[in-house]
């Protein structure tokens, strides 16, 4: 705060002004996102049964899923991204389209989606004639749904580095002769970090923190959000806060060193195998394929199952509720955009510039954010709001904030930061103000 105060005091009054936006962008984030967020962590000392063998398990099991649904991601999400970028056929446009389509569907309807593809008669199981569904509920369900719900964020966050990636540097080695996977393993991978990063984080904290659609095909496996709702509906408010509590905990702990261990290390890849990355380069074909029938047969058709499903039932479509929720569901996603908007772009910029020296704080409390599951950020913003409004339209306009407003910073601090510091100083040079340069 005093580096704050001194820097302050050197700029002139237009250069203030210019600052201000900055400013109310980090008081809206202080007090609309991050402390009702976190404010169930005030709860510790209320908290029961923290340390559990049922609050272990559960967090140990959300833990698990999501690192095997990141490492999932990762897998497939990089080439997708990749080919969704670089590829100049048709396809590459028609993955762009649909790579958001889980992102726009309401969680507790991809769950059921899901449920119908996999667990019963109506889906997969339906082309062998089985009565039952090929999987059952459970690990193996859940992790197929944290996929798709996940994958957009991997994939975005991927493309979007990839996008500001400098080719010059790729065709310079093909001249020299390098073949494509050693260009990619070499020179391009290293330059788009920092997206991988972001995504692998988004990935499995919205793994971690997902609970509608996971309570559709969970079964008997409970995982800590599914454990938080059974504990707030039975009105055992200091036990679900106690398992709040440790999953926030437990998460910070793993991201951060997680975080530790990656950003502080750049990614060399010195060593060139050319007679094995050659034979590599002639397994394209099957790359290709094997990235469709995923991105087709676990992504897309469990995604829009349910509209397949539901086709005959056209009625349902034009019914007064629906179309009621849907107006509801419509303004709502329409005002939480449009201030995401407002104030994320510049506290964007100052965690990607470091202004003030506070880049890093705010993106380490930005984090957190993300890491408090959904079910423990209802809890969290009940109890931090519940005195303040009583509004319905309003608490729910400031639940969805709290929940899109990290998920939008990530991307846009990955997009400001691949922006040339150059452009800025020239922009700078000739006189232009911070609010002239940053618009």
């Amino acid at each position: 705060m005093n580096r704050l105060r001194d820097v302050l005091k050197d700029l002139d009054p237009k250069k203030k002004l210019g600052f201000a936006g900055f400013f109310v962008a980090i008081i809206f984030f202080l007090f609309i996102i991050f402390l009702p967020a976190v404010y169930i962590l005030s709860y510790v000392w209320k908290a029961e049964g923290m340390f559990s063998e049922a609050v272990i398990q559960a967090v140990l099991t959300s833990f698990i899923i999501g690192t095997v649904v990141t490492v999932i991601n990762l897998i497939f999400g990089l080439p997708l991204a990749w080919v969704m970028v670089r590829g100049k056929s048709r396809v590459s446009r028609w993955l762009d389209n649909l790579v958001d389509l889980s992102l726009v569907v309401p969680t507790a309807a991809l769950g059921f989606s899901i449920y119908l593809y996999w667990g019963s008669k109506y889906g997969v199981a339906g082309l062998f004639g089985l009565e039952d569904g090929i999987i059952s509920k459970g690990i193996i369900m859940i992790v197929l749904l944290h996929v798709v719900f996940t994958i957009p964020y991997m994939i975005r966050s991927i493309a979007a580095s990839i996008s500001h990636v400098d080719v010059d540097f790729e065709e310079a080695a093909v001249t020299l002769g390098a073949n494509p996977f050693t260009i990619f393993r070499t020179i391009s991978l290293p330059l788009f970090k920092d997206g991988v990063i972001v995504g692998s984080i988004l990935s499995f904290t919205r793994s971690l923190s997902e609970t509608g659609a996971t309570m559709m095909v969970a079964g008997a496996v409970s995982t800590a959000p599914i454990l938080i709702v059974g504990l707030k509906q039975s009105g055992d408010i200091p036990g679900a806060a106690g398992a709040s509590i440790v999953l926030i905990l437990s998460a910070m702990a793993v991201l951060f060193m997680a975080e530790f261990f990656l950003k502080e290390k750049s990614i060399h890849f010195e060593k060139v195998y050319p007679d094995f990355e050659k034979s590599l380069t002639k397994l394209k074909p099957i790359m290709h394929i094997s990235l469709a029938i995923f991105f087709i047969v676990i992504v897309f058709l469990p995604t829009i199952f349910i509209v397949l499903y539901n086709v005959t039932s056209l009625n349902f479509f034009f019914s007064s509720i629906l179309l009621k929720s849907l107006a509801i569901s419509f303004a709502l996603a329409f005002f939480a955009t449009l201030i995401n908007l407002v104030f994320s772009a510049p506290l964007a910029y100052l965690i990607a510039r470091n202004m003030f020296g506070l880049g890093r704080v705010f993106d380490g409390l930005n984090e957190i954010v993300l890491l408090v599951p959904t079910s423990a950020l209802g809890l969290s913003l009940v109890l931090y709001w519940q005195n303040v409004f009583s509004n319905e339209f309003l608490i729910l306009l400031l639940t969805h904030l709290s929940f899109t407003f990290p998920l939008l910073l990530k991307p846009l601090v990955v997009a400001f930061k691949d922006i040339s510091h150059s452009l800025e100083e020239a922009s700078c040079s000739l006189g232009a103000s911070t609010k002239t340069m940053f618009n």
